[in-house]
């Protein structure tokens, strides 16, 4: 095999697996899983009890966070390419969720062979569309500001990348771009879910309470970026050279 031709060296061989391979799809799954159960969670609010402070965050925040571990290892390893095409596809599978959530509650009434079946009440139609419709709001605003969060997620790691490059900042680059497009996100996607639906001092306290958990995320994922790198380059495990 040609080791200095990186597309014969990503190619997976049918016969076995690679650590580098599985943990790119280990990542990519990781990823979207992610990015699925934050759009499904986020309608939850929780108040998180930090000390003297007190602050309020969507119940999806940590597996939003887990999106940035995954992209910064594919953009580590793989490259810039790589990543923006699990970010592009991330951005479609939301929209197929906003789809796949309208059929879910409106099929009756739009398709006239369609109806309920079983047991199926108009109670429980009612508590079905009441909180998947909610859930269709914060997809929606995940959508607009996953997609430019994680792009500038992107765009901010490999600009520190080649700026960076030979001086062992793996850690600095992971954690500025998951900060900086965190922020972005959070600001964003709390304006757009629940502008109209909560106060403005409870949008302010939630934007505040994802920043401050995607923050502490960002800090705590550096070491799993590491392993992961680690792992799917063939190196030590407890290399923090790059």
């Amino acid at each position: 095999m040609d080791q200095a031709n990186p597309e014969t060296r990503d190619a997976m061989d049918p016969a076995r697996i690679t650590p580098r391979t599985f943990i790119l799809f280990f990542c990519t799954g990781l990823f979207m899983v992610s990015l699925v159960l934050a759009a499904i969670t986020a309608v939850k609010i929780q108040a998180f009890h930090l000390g003297p402070l007190t602050v309020l965050v969507p119940a999806g925040t940590l597996a939003f966070g887990l999106t940035y571990l995954a992209t910064d290892v594919i953009s580590e390893v793989w490259g810039r390419g790589y990543a923006l095409c699990v970010v592009i596809s991330g951005v479609l599978m939301r929209f197929l969720i906003l789809i796949l959530l309208l059929y879910a509650m409106h099929a009756e009434a739009v398709f006239p062979f369609i109806t309920t079946g079983g047991s199926w009440t108009d109670a429980q139609q009612a508590a079905f569309v009441d909180v998947l419709s909610s859930g269709n709001r914060t997809n929606f605003a995940g959508m607009v500001a996953f997609g430019i969060s994680a792009l500038a997620d992107v765009m901010i790691f490999h600009h520190l990348r080649e700026k960076d490059a030979g001086k062992n900042r793996l850690w600095l680059r992971n954690n500025i771009s998951t900060m900086v497009s965190q922020t972005f996100n959070s600001a964003i996607f709390i304006s757009v879910a629940f502008a109209g639906v909560q106060t403005w001092s409870v949008i302010g306290s939630l934007i505040l309470g994802q920043v401050i958990v995607k923050l502490l995320v960002a800090v705590i994922d550096t070491p799993l970026v590491y392993l992961l790198r680690n792992i799917a380059q063939g190196r030590r495990l407890t290399d923090l050279t790059g």
